[in-house]
């Protein structure tokens, strides 16, 4: 069971650092295309990348650690019972 917290600790920070990146591209792109950010601009697109890449980060963070947490907890489930074992369920073998 630690093993599968300290791996999802682990996926959460890999998901954090993929939010983070996908986040900065998305918005670097969209400064590229805005005619208003360039060159004695003020420096508020500057700080729209910043924020948008540090907002990215706890919802990166939850997304990977929730969700590798809830793929090993399904995993770890016992199986469940055969067509079979329903269909003699009560009777005596």
């Amino acid at each position: 069971m630690v093993r599968i917290l300290l791996r999802a600790i682990w996926i959460g920070c890999l998901g954090m650092l993929l939010a983070m990146l996908a986040g900065f591209a998305i918005v670097m792109a969209a400064l590229l295309f805005d005619p208003k950010c360039g060159p004695g601009d003020s420096g508020g697109c500057a700080m729209g990348l910043v924020t948008v890449t540090l907002g990215a980060a706890i919802p990166g963070y939850v997304i990977g650690f929730v969700g590798y947490l809830a793929v090993a907890l399904w995993r770890l489930r016992p199986p469940l019972p055969t067509i079979r074992q329903l269909r003699n369920w009560g009777r005596e073998d």
